[in-house]
């Protein structure tokens, strides 16, 4: 528990001196080499084939570099509702028919993973392009932006949420956790834990928002950050059978205490879209 901490503390301050001090463009740029190398752990586990592994990137860099020349807040639009579509499917299956989505998984990796990791980075890098009072259809994409404000403070309040949520379900599991919420998927995973991951962010984000922003909260606003804290367990969860169904334990080993890139990055593949929605359209 001990690496797992020390290595979530040197994240959140390299992810915090990022945010609020460095150039939009090399944000942007993290933000790919993050999803990127992702794609490559996901690639890692169930290829074995180092040229196929390196064709599925290099298809990756000619998408994303597509999706960038003919960006439109059509494009990003249509995008989000696939997005929460697609991710209301994965639930479904999880819930009723688990085997089809093992199936999926395992027979159509490289396609699955390419799906989810590209587009949930296409949603990171145009944040705010889906506002309707955007004028230009690039005007937000973080890679044309000269200016950090509000772009940085969206991807705080992503980063910020979907931390606490990880982090009090992780540690009221550990402690007060019984009743196993998904024990063939994720065996230390419980109802606790997972009660206690939507309760927690979601307090001190309203307490936040009233006390220290005087910002009037609506039911809508309270109903989309439970709704974002539930999908941070749906995306948990999606990765977690991923690595089921190649007998794996993490995605990798380059974060002591966590795993890989793809362990951090999970909880944010659904929640992304949620946040286009919630705020933006």
């Amino acid at each position: 528990m001990l690496n797992r901490i020390l290595t979530g503390i040197i994240l959140a301050v390299l992810l915090l001196v990022t945010l609020l001090f460095s150039h939009p463009f090399l944000i942007g740029t993290l933000f790919t080499l993050i999803f990127i190398y992702s794609y490559y752990e996901w690639l890692n586990i169930s290829c074995k084939n180092i040229k196929k592994i390196y064709s599925a990137l290099f298809l990756m860099l000619i998408m994303m570099y597509m999706l960038l020349e003919f960006s439109s807040t059509f494009l990003i639009r249509n995008l989000t509702y696939f997005s929460l579509s697609l991710w209301l499917v994965i639930i479904l299956t999880l819930l009723f028919n688990f085997n089809y989505l093992k199936n999926i998984l395992t027979n159509n990796p490289a396609i699955s993973g390419f799906l989810l990791i590209i587009i949930s980075w296409y949603m990171t890098v145009s944040i705010g392009s889906t506002s309707m009072t955007i004028q230009q259809d690039d005007s937000y994409l973080i890679f044309s932006s000269s200016e950090l404000f509000p772009l940085s403070n969206y991807y705080l309040f992503i980063i910020i949420l979907v931390s606490l949520s990880d982090i009090s379900g992780y540690v009221v599991g550990k402690l007060l956790g019984k009743r196993k919420l998904c024990k063939s998927i994720s065996p230390n995973k419980t109802y606790e834990g997972f009660i206690a991951s939507l309760i927690f962010p979601t307090l001190i984000f309203y307490c936040y928002f009233i006390l220290f922003k005087s910002y009037p909260l609506l039911i809508t606003d309270i109903l989309f950050m439970l709704l974002c804290c539930i999908y941070c367990t749906i995306g948990d969860l999606l990765v977690s059978t991923f690595k089921r169904c190649f007998n794996v334990k993490d995605t990798g080993n380059l974060l002591p205490g966590h795993g890989g890139i793809l362990d951090r990055l999970d909880s944010y593949l659904p929640v992304i879209a949620i946040i286009q929605f919630w705020i933006f359209i």
